[in-house]
């Protein structure tokens, strides 16, 4: 007797790319655009591609949220003593 459709609210919406494919090629696009700015940036010289490297660090972790921000930037301050120190010998 019951013959109506079920409620949209009850049934989830159908997309054609799932939210994990779709983010999964974002950042693949993310990665591809900054890989070839940092080629760029390296056919100038070394200090045009470690000036590009440090803008991007510095705006991923200024986007961080702030209770996870001064974990990062010691993680960086780490990756950067590092090189230093391999470098350096």
């Amino acid at each position: 007797m019951n013959d109506t459709k079920q409620s949209p609210w009850n049934t989830p919406p159908e997309r054609q790319k799932k939210l994990r494919q779709r983010k999964a090629e974002r950042l693949a696009r993310r990665a591809e655009y900054w890989g070839q700015r940092i080629e760029a940036a390296r056919e100038i010289g070394p200090e045009a591609a470690a000036s590009l490297v440090f803008d991007r660090a510095r705006g991923d972790l200024d986007r961080l949220p702030s209770e996870r921000r001064e974990g990062a930037y010691e993680a960086l301050m780490d990756a950067i003593e590092h090189v230093r120190v391999t470098h350096t010998q």
